[in-house]
């Protein structure tokens, strides 16, 4: 069985891997687990590259695989690629990212390396938008007492979700970006570290991968490190 260490970028990831993709992947002969980046142990948000470098480069001296799950949004300037990919297309952002990511960490542990050991995954905006790839299991979670307000915030999201196009495509502004968005509909009720893995575990894998492309690939090539028969 393979094994990959993700370092993530928050409690809400942690989750997110521990409840959903660990049996998933697990079924597929492939063991992952996730820790929070720096010593000690942050409690969340992105820090300087040099930071998540580190950690990376421990994690692949240690197991065969190491992965990533850090937000574009927020990210700092400092991060490979990050700069330049603010100019990108708002579908090539996290892509660019990854991709220097990966070139910075060949080039630090040199010729002996294999690139293909590290899977960096970069999310273009916040866990919140995985969220969106089910507005019906969003306004469950988040209003379930009520089947009224249930039809409201589905209504609400699926407005949100029809402007942007795709989950994916939700934007990064301060007040425009998936949690702000999701905030501004059901207040402060939604709690990002109880809430979020339980809309994404009622929505599935199957439906996030087909929902939003770029997570899709991610989850792909972490199912490409084992087999269907697992073990």
């Amino acid at each position: 069985m393979n094994k990959v260490e993700a370092i993530v970028e928050g409690q809400t990831e942690q989750t997110f891997i521990r409840d959903q993709l660990a049996e998933h992947l697990g079924l597929r002969g492939v063991s992952i687990w996730s820790v929070l980046p720096g010593w000690p142990r942050r409690r969340g948000g992105v820090p300087k590259w040099r930071v998540v470098r580190d950690d990376i480069i421990r994690s692949l001296k240690r197991q065969p695989f190491c992965t990533t799950m850090f937000d574009f949004y927020g990210m700092p300037d400092d991060w490979p690629g990050r700069e330049a990919a603010a100019a990108l297309p708002w579908d090539k952002r996290a892509e660019h990212v990854q991709e220097a990511m990966g070139l910075d960490i060949a080039q630090t542990l040199g010729a002996s390396f294999s690139p293909g050991r590290f899977l960096p995954y970069v999310q273009l905006h916040e866990f919140e938008a995985l969220a969106f790839a089910g507005v019906a299991e969003l306004a469950e979670v988040t209003a379930p007492l009520s089947r009224a307000s249930r039809s409201r915030l589905r209504t609400k999201f699926e407005l949100i979700l029809d402007e942007a196009g795709s989950p994916e495509a939700i934007d990064d502004g301060a007040e425009t970006c998936p949690s702000r968005r999701l905030l501004r509909v059901v207040g402060q009720s939604y709690r990002k570290r109880v809430h979020g893995p339980i809309i994404t575990n009622r929505i599935g894998l199957d439906r996030l991968r087909k929902a939003c492309p770029h997570f899709g690939d991610w989850l792909n090539r972490l199912e490409s490190l084992g087999d269907p028969a697992g073990g």
